[in-house]
């Protein structure tokens, strides 16, 4: 019988998978495990690529939804063939280090109780270029992980049930009557929505650092601006379902609160173009400095990412409504070109140097 079952989501990823599945190969220790690859209707080879692997170290169960669904689904299909009694869900994005396999099997001797679930830790790996963006996403900016505070042998609640690198007691996951939402059609808080009612049913999750393992998804301002913007939409769906956890946001919800009584001259609705416009603006002024740092970039950064997930929860909020354009032109009104013109001000007095671009 397997010791642990790990459950691997795939999109379009045949240009790396490769390497993916040799590094299971890798894994040190005598334990027998699975690995359960599940391919979300990807439009490249990715399916092929799983499907005439052949292991020597582990299992390898391959399976390919009709449909792209995204990650949600693709797990639960996953989860539908898990043999294992420990259960580690990682991307297809993620380099497993030679331990992690025993690693997380030894914290789950170690943490017996059925409850217990295991977080690991995620870095950049050494051959990846990190650029000012990845750095700060990763470290102060806690946008992506929270790595950056946690501490080892602490619990978390459900919102550091990172499926990175995550692993969970098979029993635990199947006192639910469901699994991953698959209304959260984007990876971004289906696991925390998950954890959220293993959390009702006694789930802890402890962290412990050593269980390493390294992400090879490069990122730019651009890329991570518009994984913001679909995380707030996700946001907007996890509260919906769970009005309860709207306390866990409610720094959101309170700036929510400020748009609606601006007054009204601020919700004068920006044409779409000319907001859009200004959006891309911004990108291309924090774009100009992602290989240089300066002191002032680290509040530009926090200022922009904050503003995107923002723009995606009123969004998705407001997606029927009229309001939808007002609440925007005053959240860029509000927050966005003060941002802008902070960070301009201040490089201008620091004589750091500038882009050419026109703000409005």
């Amino acid at each position: 019988m397997v010791a642990l079952s790990i459950v691997m989501p795939c999109f379009n990823r045949a240009h790396d998978l490769r390497r993916l599945l040799e590094a299971y190969d890798q894994q040190r220790g005598d334990e027998p495990f699975e690995l359960i690859a599940v391919d979300d209707a990807s439009t490249d080879s990715t399916y092929q690529v799983l499907s005439s692997y052949r292991p020597a170290r582990y299992t390898l169960r391959v399976q390919r939804l009709s449909q792209n669904s995204g990650p949600a689904a693709a797990r639960n299909r996953g989860i539908q063939l898990v043999k294992a009694p420990v259960v580690l869900f990682v991307g297809d994005d993620i380099l497993p280090h030679p331990d992690l396999v025993r690693g997380h099997l030894v914290a789950h001797r170690h943490y017996a109780q059925p409850n217990l679930a295991i977080l690991g830790k995620i870095v950049w790996p050494p051959d990846l270029p990190v650029n000012t963006l990845m750095a700060h996403i990763d470290a102060v900016g806690a946008q992506q992980f929270s790595y950056y505070y946690l501490r080892d042998g602490q619990d978390y609640d459900f919102r550091h049930f990172y499926t990175s690198n995550v692993s969970v007691k098979r029993e635990m996951l199947f006192s639910l009557d469901h699994w991953f939402d698959t209304d959260f059609i984007y990876a971004a808080l289906e696991d925390a929505e998950l954890a959220y009612r293993l959390s009702r049913q006694g789930l802890r999750i402890v962290y412990s650092s050593w269980l390493l393992a390294y992400h090879y998804h490069y990122h730019t301002i651009w890329t991570f601006a518009e994984r913001q913007r679909r995380a707030g939409m996700m946001l907007s769906l996890l509260t919906r379902k769970h009005p309860r956890l709207r306390y866990f946001f409610r720094a959101q919800y309170t700036r929510l609160l400020r748009l609606l009584i601006m007054p009204r001259a601020f919700l004068t609705p920006f044409p779409e173009d000319e907001l859009n416009d200004l959006e891309g603006l911004a990108c291309r002024l924090a774009s100009f400095y992602e290989w240089g740092g300066n002191p002032l970039l680290e509040k530009l950064y926090l200022d922009l990412l904050d503003y995107f997930f923002f723009t995606g929860v009123i969004q998705a909020m407001f997606s029927k409504s009229r309001l939808v354009r007002r609440l925007r032109s005053a959240h860029a009104r509000r927050y966005l070109l003060p941002a802008l013109y902070g960070f301009i001000r201040g490089a201008q007095g620091r004589n750091i140097p500038l882009p050419d671009l026109q703000i409005p």
